[in-house]
């Protein structure tokens, strides 16, 4: 017999499920068609303002504010749509560290590839990362640039012990998957006494990067994976990249060979468990979907590990070790609820 009350339950679970995918689907029109850039520099208005400032069609509008309103993200009274500037930060203002518009064009280009990652799973293999939509490509250097050119120079590289004097003295750096060169770019020109190099193994994020980076004189870019680049280095970062490598183990064991003696590995990853049971809640939902249709189907395309965004950190630990790290030690001081960072010396 079934019990009601837990029928119940599920049945709100799962409204809340269907509302939030239909939340990022309000969201995702709202940011294309420019009205929430438009509310981020105006704040709000009615209906007819709206829509004569921002450009768009009246009905479109109305329907849309409604939306926003119903998903929380505005305000409503007496007919006029507000939306808070502490709401803006995340929807809006593409400068500010918590800025998640990206995921309204991730989400909606990893739905697109469902069919595959179907297919893949009764079959095996996966989806190439080139193969994705554009919009997960820009959906991706979206979300993670602005906390990687505000945050990245400011808190997680001064977590290290010594290490912006070393770059502000002159060291050689490698960003390995650096994918459209966000957090590269970023440190090239923080510290120009020190020598960078981008490595990636897509073509189409590369270009992106080159031409963000056309003028920085003390920054390359070069097309090779994680097991494959060249030289060595006294710094060597990857920045949400390890979990979705085809052969992560042996990617850890190349970046050790490649740092230089006393060289800091600075590691970024999602701040997931590698015990399931400790993973809950909407933070462990968002990672295990963006896991199957994005992260884990990279990987087993070209028949890798796949060891998707919930690998977890007693799993880097252990695969650190093995690689041959001395030193594996967790920066929880800079940690948030995405994101891990973990520096290993060699």
């Amino acid at each position: 017999m079934t019990d009601r009350a837990r029928i119940e339950a599920f049945f709100d679970r799962f409204v809340g499920m269907a509302a939030g995918s239909a939340a990022i689907g309000i969201l995702a029109v709202a940011d294309r068609c420019g009205l929430l850039a438009w509310l981020g520099e105006n704040g709000g208005g009615t209906v007819a303002e709206i829509a004569a400032g921002a450009g768009l069609d009246r009905r479109y509008t109305e329907e849309i504010l409604a939306g926003l309103t119903a998903v929380g993200v505005l305000e409503h009274e007496d007919g006029r749509f507000t939306l808070p500037p502490e709401h803006a930060l995340f929807v809006a203002d593409a400068d500010s560290p918590y800025f998640m518009g990206g995921w309204f064009d991730m989400l909606p280009a990893a739905y697109e590839v469902i069919d595959r990652v179907a297919r893949a799973a009764r079959e095996g293999g996966g989806v190439p990362f080139d193969e994705f939509a554009e919009g997960m490509l820009r959906g991706l250097d979206r979300a993670n640039g602005p906390s990687q050119r505000i945050l990245l120079t400011r808190k997680w590289l001064p977590a290290v012990e010594g290490l912006v004097e070393r770059l502000e003295s002159g060291i050689d750096v490698a960003d390995v998957g650096c994918g459209t060169g966000t957090a590269v770019i970023t440190m090239a020109r923080a510290y120009p006494a020190s020598r960078f190099t981008g490595f990636d193994v897509s073509e189409r994020a590369l270009a992106v990067a080159r031409e963000r980076a056309a003028g920085i004189g003390n920054l390359d870019l070069v097309r090779a994976g994680a097991t494959e680049f060249e030289g060595s280095y006294d710094l060597i970062t990857t920045f949400d990249v390890v979990h979705d490598l085809a052969d992560p183990a042996a990617a850890l064991r190349h970046i050790r060979e490649a740092l230089r003696p006393g060289g800091v590995y600075l590691m970024m990853e999602p701040n997931m468990s590698s015990d399931l049971d400790r993973n809950t809640g909407d933070n462990a939902v968002i990672n295990y979907g963006i896991s199957l249709l994005h992260c884990m189907t990279q990987s087993l395309a070209a028949d890798g590990a796949g060891l998707g965004t919930a690998w977890g950190r007693e799993a880097a630990e252990q695969m650190a070790c093995e690689a041959g790290f001395s030193s594996f030690e967790p920066l929880d001081q800079i940690a948030n609820r995405f994101s891990a960072f973990y520096v290993l010396r060699p």
